[in-house]
């Protein structure tokens, strides 16, 4: 890419794709969901590490005005430490930006305050500050969730952004194959009135276990399987991608049925918010 070495971002586990620079800390998300990529990322993942070290954030001063977007902590939980979290969405707040964040976390009137606080910040130098609350499954959700908020715990922090007039999307990734249409329609049901949009894409697994999903229920379902490196992702990372096409089409519908706005991802959503403003 014109204007950036892309390699001396990559060594420091930030990944430059097309207009947006994903970050990747190797800090241990806490929540162990069964539908999780980080446990399989070729990148020893630690306790002993932060958000955002400061090589990182030297790199990030540096970034060329067609790099619009820093989406932070694409490999944990952001706000597992709270304190930590705000402390670099405040770092981050003076570069020129706009910001990305997703979490499964249930956001408390503190922790909102002060994001509210600093997406004021950010507005006023006229970048957005955008958050996702990542919902991907209703009545499943223990299974493929067991250590994550409850959805109705996450749902209420999303009302809580809503209120405070803070841009929120709801994550529906990864689109888990076997899904049933109900839930997908629940979840669109009780998040809609508080998100300007919803995104999805395909599951990520190191490989297709029998004892998570059938194999033969996929074949059955018209799950598209298929050997990838995900551009997104640090070098040198192959998975599987298993996608459900009928599936995402009933997502698709029901999203724009509700009257919002269904993106491919975080950065397509913000690329809409930025529109919206001119």
């Amino acid at each position: 890419m014109e204007g950036i070495d892309i390699s001396s971002f990559a060594k420091e586990r930030l990944i430059i794709e097309k207009d947006r620079v994903l970050t990747y800390s190797k800090l241990i998300c806490p929540f162990e969901c069964l539908y999780c990529f980080t446990e399989d990322l070729d990148q020893e993942q630690s306790k002993d590490t932060v958000y955002l070290s400061e090589a990182q954030f030297k790199l990030l001063q540096r970034l060329p005005e067609n790099i619009k977007t820093i989406m932070i902590g694409c490999d944990t939980e952001f706000f597992q430490d709270k304190k930590e979290a705000i402390s670099t969405l405040d770092r981050l707040s003076n570069l020129g930006k706009d910001i990305s964040v997703v979490t499964k976390m249930s956001l408390d009137e503190e922790t909102i305050s002060a994001i509210k606080n600093i997406h004021d910040k950010i507005t006023l130098n006229g970048n957005l500050l955008v958050l996702s609350v990542s919902v991907p499954c209703f009545n499943s959700s223990l299974k493929w969730e067991p250590r994550v908020p409850r959805v109705a715990s996450r749902i209420e922090g999303l009302k809580k952004l809503s209120k405070q007039e803070i841009p929120a999307m709801v994550a529906i990734r990864p689109l888990i194959p076997d899904l049933e249409t109900s839930e997908i329609d629940e979840i669109v049901e009780k998040t809609s009135p508080y998100a300007f949009g919803y995104y999805s894409g395909p599951l990520y697994l190191k490989n297709v276990n029998d004892d998570l999903l059938s194999r033969e229920k996929l074949d059955g379902l018209g799950v598209d399987i298929e050997e990838v490196e995900p551009s997104w992702m640090p070098k040198g990372n192959k998975f599987v991608k298993l996608t459900n096409s009928i599936l995402m089409s009933h997502l698709r519908e029901k999203v724009i049925g509700s009257g919002k706005q269904f993106f491919e991802g975080a950065a397509q959503g913000i690329d809409f918010l930025r529109n919206t403003k001119k």
